[in-house]
């Protein structure tokens, strides 16, 4: 299979713009959400106006995009030592940041700095699994 036309076979298996409007209703402290494809490029966003988008220039938010898509590509090194990340935690002073693997993409939560962050990811997990448009063979 090509690699736009499997691309486009990962994309008909989820609904991404469902999985971000899900995603930002759980927590009002949900900024902003993305779904980055293989090149660090967002393929659906949702962001709050007056949250941390505002403060980030395009450029500064391609460069963090990127950045998260570059560790999940070193993450895949490890996969056959120990097994797949599902998820990681990146916590800032003025911000956190939730990322997950799905399939070929990473999904990107950014809130503002919170507690309960094992309850948020748990939620999100959730909403990831029930978002799937058809099961898929791990």
């Amino acid at each position: 299979m090509h690699y736009d036309n499997m691309t486009t076979y990962f994309e008909s298996l989820f609904e991404f713009d469902a999985l971000c409007s899900n995603i930002t209703k759980i927590d009002e402290n949900i900024e902003l959400v993305a779904v980055l494809n293989n090149k660090g490029r967002a393929i659906e966003m949702i962001a709050k106006e007056d949250g941390i988008n505002r403060d980030l220039p395009p450029q500064k938010r391609e460069m963090l995009f990127m950045e998260f898509v570059l560790k999940s590509n070193m993450n895949k090194e490890h996969n056959h030592e120990f097994g797949k990340v599902f998820s990681s935690i990146l916590e800032r002073e003025k911000f956190t940041v939730l990322s997950f693997e799905i399939l070929d993409y990473v999904l990107l939560v950014i809130t503002k700095p919170i507690s309960n962050l094992i309850e948020i990811r748990n939620k999100i997990s959730e909403i990831i699994i029930n978002s799937r448009k058809v099961e898929l063979a791990q």
